[in-house]
């Protein structure tokens, strides 16, 4: 069996990792653990001037932000990964760039792992229809079966 397990550093993550590894040790499955970086531009959002027109994050790429941003993916893989080794769980990680759901689908699609594991902030109706929910996405189009934790 393999185990794709989403984490982002939110509580509920964690409490995602807790339940797939309770589940997961028992069977001895394979986990990937996936982190997904949104790029620099998913920060800064786009801005209108006085004249109208919208300007958003074009300049150049701020290298040492996105090495940070970067290093707090690996930082969140590394931590799962060591509470993976301390179970003896068999596991391997990802560091992805790009929005969250969209790139836990295409891993999804490209893993084919028995079940996806992920998180729920565990936003209402109306900051759902709001913001958007990476959860209730990944369920919706995700090709795998998905588990949500709270």
């Amino acid at each position: 069996m393999k185990f794709l397990i989403a984490i982002d550093g939110s509580q509920a993550s964690e409490n995602a990792l807790t339940k797939a590894l309770s589940f997961a040790a028992p069977l001895e499955a394979e986990i990937v653990l996936l982190t997904v970086v949104e790029p620099l531009s998913s920060y800064v959002p786009e801005v209108m001037l006085p004249t109208g027109d919208w300007v958003g994050w074009r300049g150049l790429p701020d290298v040492e932000l996105e090495r940070k941003i970067l290093n707090a993916g690996q930082t969140l893989l590394q931590k799962a990964e060591d509470t993976c080794e301390a179970l003896h769980m068999k596991n391997r990680t990802r560091l992805e760039m790009g929005q969250p759901r969209d790139v836990i689908c295409l891993v999804a699609k490209e893993e084919s792992p028995d079940i996806v594991i992920l998180g729920s902030r565990g936003l209402g109706s109306v900051e759902r229809l709001m913001l958007g929910s990476v959860s209730d996405y990944v369920v919706h189009h995700c090709a795998s079966p998905v588990l949500v934790v709270r």
